[in-house]
This record gives structure tokens, C-alpha cells and sequence, in this order.
């Protein structure tokens, strides 16, 4: 039995390495690649990359500078860098830091609050509310817009910083979902 321990172990960890080799990684600059999430996590670096992720994706990290991405939908969405436009369907978690990033997407809440956290400058996110949502707004000069969905409440706001816009649209302005 105590010769079986060591593979067991090996076991183990051999399969903790495959969860970590089932998230996709996208590195490069100027890339354009059509991508199917397949459930799995995506993590996109560099700078100008154009990409469009499409099912259903784990979290999807976005980090460096001038990238354009749209994607169906993620279980959480990290935003990160400069200049990055990320725009798309539906996340429970979006987390939008340092700078110059527009982001664009359905907020996601159900039996927890869908959660938006930003810090940094100059963020510009618009976002549709679907079920209960709080938003998390530190910095600078973010613009925070929102429209609520149907049957949506308000969001929970936070705020601390100098010269944040965060307020909610017109019900006229709801986009199409």
C-alpha cells in the first residue's frame, strides 16, 4: 500500500497540471485568430491582437495594449492594460484596471450580485444589468453607463476617486440582447 502512495501522487498532480493545460493562451502582437472557448479559460497577451471568441468561455484575461476582442460569453472578464476594446455578451465578473480600456457587455447577477470592479483612469465601460449588480468604481475619470434589463433593479454602487461619471441610461438607449 505504501508503494502505491508515491503513484497516487503522481496521479494527482499529473491531473492538476492537465486543468492548468486545458486554459488557452494567446501571446503575440497583431494577431487576428476566430476562437471557440469550448468552457475553458482564455488569456490573451501582447498588443494589437483582434480576436473573437465565441460558446461559452471560463474567465477571459485580456492584458497589454490596443487589443480588440468580442466574445459570446465568460464566467469572468479581466481587463487590463492600455487602450483595449473588449465588447460582447454576457459575464458575471468584470474587472477593468489601468487605462483607456472600453468595455462593453451584459452584466450577469442571480442568486449573488453580477460584480464590475474598476480602478486606474479613464475606463469607459457600458454595461446591460441582468438580475441583481454591483459596481466597484475606484480612480479617476472612469464613465460608468448602464442600462438596466428587464425585470433588473439598480445596481449596488461604490465609489471613491475624483471625477467618476457613473449613472444609467435611458430605457430608450437599451440595445438589442
Amino acid at each position: 500500500m505504501i508503494r502505491l502512495l508515491p503513484l497516487a501522487l503522481a496521479a494527482v498532480l499529473a491531473q492538476a497540471g492537465l486543468a492548468r493545460a486545458d486554459a488557452l493562451t494567446i501571446e503575440g502582437v497583431a494577431i487576428s485568430r476566430d476562437v471557440e472557448c469550448e468552457g475553458k479559460d482564455v488569456g490573451i497577451y501582447g498588443a494589437q491582437n483582434e480576436i473573437a471568441l465565441t460558446g461559452r468561455c471560463g474567465t477571459i484575461t485580456v492584458h497589454g495594449s490596443d487589443h480588440t476582442v468580442r466574445f459570446e460569453e465568460g464566467a469572468g472578464l479581466a481587463i487590463s492594460g492600455i487602450d483595449n476594446r473588449v465588447t460582447g455578451g454576457r459575464a458575471r465578473e468584470i474587472a477593468v484596471s489601468v487605462t483607456q480600456n472600453t468595455v462593453t457587455a451584459t452584466l450577469v447577477g442571480g442568486e449573488s450580485p453580477g460584480r464590475l470592479t474598476t480602478s486606474g483612469s479613464d475606463n469607459r465601460v457600458s454595461l446591460v444589468l441582468a438580475g441583481p449588480t454591483q459596481l466597484r468604481v475606484a480612480g479617476a475619470d472612469h464613465k460608468i453607463e448602464w442600462v438596466r434589463g428587464e425585470g433588473a433593479p439598480s445596481p449596488e454602487v461604490t465609489a471613491s476617486g475624483v471625477k467618476n461619471v457613473i449613472k444609467g441610461k435611458p430605457e430608450a438607449a437599451r440595445p438589442a440582447p
